[in-house]
């Protein structure tokens, strides 16, 4: 049917699956017509479907504004320099999720009219170096949007030696949200290297290993003119990561936003874990005046391994380091194990962590007659210490 369209429409090629073989042969007829595809969208590709389709698209597509494409499962076969013939002078929108694309930065220099790239999910064999991403996002001044993550490779590579900053940094203009998942040295390494001033939001994903320094990732937070106003820590426990979501109190809707991810499947290093990042990336960031700790675990073991797995002296390294800190929010599960900690401080101790806290906000707190007991004995030494607080139950809304 495609015969009877005349020569001047443009093709656009959208599906879903491709199961049938009907639904691809219909796929291969329209990618024959390279010349004239403006969109393509081949989403929840099965790897059969892939080896017929791949061929095909190697071809040059002058016309091609919006490309997304996602492989399930991800193929381990790399993608080669002559996909969509090496060239994209009008791609706008990139997307590709589940592919080895080693040659992506250089088909990017083609791309300089690319306003939202995503390469997600790649298989840890397709890493690219971030001097290769950097050198091909120099030219993409209209990038607004920027997503590269990887898998959890097998075994974590050697960061000990790692590239010094760079004297110089690429500026992307235009960017104002970013997505990066990997080992912390390639994150450190690739946001080191780039300035983004205009930044809203950025989600970080970095996998767990035995030493974690983020010292460049706090240093670019910093340089973001937009994100100099965050002023809110919430820390949040999964069953396998922790999340800190750095953001501006008081907005409904925040278009300010930093969330870091930690993966850690180990529920007795998510603690100590949390600790190390906060200690590398809290003092080069603006000062915090809420903290909110919240647990959402949906495991009943994951739960009792929380409660067992992160002693008192960990919590307390943890409080140490927000000595901004003026309103302070638990959950249910935390308040547990924090309103000890802090009840059972030594009189030389009881100013000396979180200084200036003003107001304790506790969820469900009338349901815990030893959290109560144990947060108003904290109470009583900061009123005596000449530092009050006040304690509340925190009445959450979602």
């Amino acid at each position: 049917m495609l015969d009877i369209w005349p020569e001047q429409l443009p093709v656009c090629i959208n599906g879903f699956g491709h199961r049938s073989r009907e639904a691809i042969d219909n796929v291969v007829a329209a990618l024959k017509l390279n010349h004239r595809v403006s969109v393509i969208c081949l989403q929840n590709t099965s790897t059969p479907a892939w080896e017929i389709f791949a061929p095909l698209m190697e071809h040059p597509f002058p016309e091609l504004t919006h490309l997304s494409i996602e492989l399930f499962p991800p193929i381990q076969n790399v993608i080669p320099r002559s996909f969509l013939g090496g060239s994209a002078p009008c791609l706008q929108d990139l997307s590709l999720i589940g592919m080895l694309f080693p040659a992506l930065p250089e088909l990017l220099l083609s791309a300089t009219d690319l306003v939202r790239l995503r390469y997600d999910d790649v298989p840890c064999s397709g890493y690219i170096s971030p001097q290769a991403m950097v050198t091909s996002l120099s030219l993409l001044t209209r990038l607004e949007s920027l997503s590269l993550t990887f898998q959890l490779p097998r075994d974590l590579p050697d960061t000990a030696i790692r590239i010094p900053p760079p004297h110089t940094r690429t500026l992307l203009p235009a960017l104002t949200y970013l997505c990066l998942r990997g080992v912390h040295g390639h994150v450190e390494d690739l946001v080191s290297q780039i300035d983004a001033p205009l930044l809203k939001g950025v989600e970080i994903t970095l996998f767990h290993q035995e030493v974690l320094e983020v010292s460049q990732l706090a240093k670019f937070v910093r340089r973001v003119d937009s994100l100099s106003l965050i002023d809110r820590a919430e820390v949040t426990f999964y069953d396998d990561s922790i999340s800190v979501k750095l953001s501006q109190e008081l907005l409904e809707i925040d278009p300010k936003t930093l969330k870091i991810k930690l993966d850690c499947y180990e529920s007795d290093l998510r603690l100590s874990h949390l600790v190390q990042f906060c200690a590398s990336c809290l003092p080069t960031l603006s000062p915090f005046e809420c903290l909110h700790i919240l647990v959402q675990l949906y495991s009943t073991e994951y739960t009792w391994r929380f409660v067992v797995d992160n002693p008192a002296p960990q919590w307390l390294e943890l409080l140490l380091l927000f000595n901004t800190v003026k309103d302070l929010r638990l959950d249910e599960i935390v308040a547990p194990h924090v309103a000890p900690v802090l009840g059972r401080l030594p009189a030389e101790q009881v100013s000396e962590v979180l200084p200036v806290l003003e107001i304790v906000f506790i969820l469900d707190l009338e349901a815990f007659g030893p959290v109560r007991e144990a947060i108003s004995e904290f109470a009583d030494a900061r009123q005596l210490s000449g530092r009050p607080v006040s304690i509340y139950k925190w009445e959450q809304t979602m």
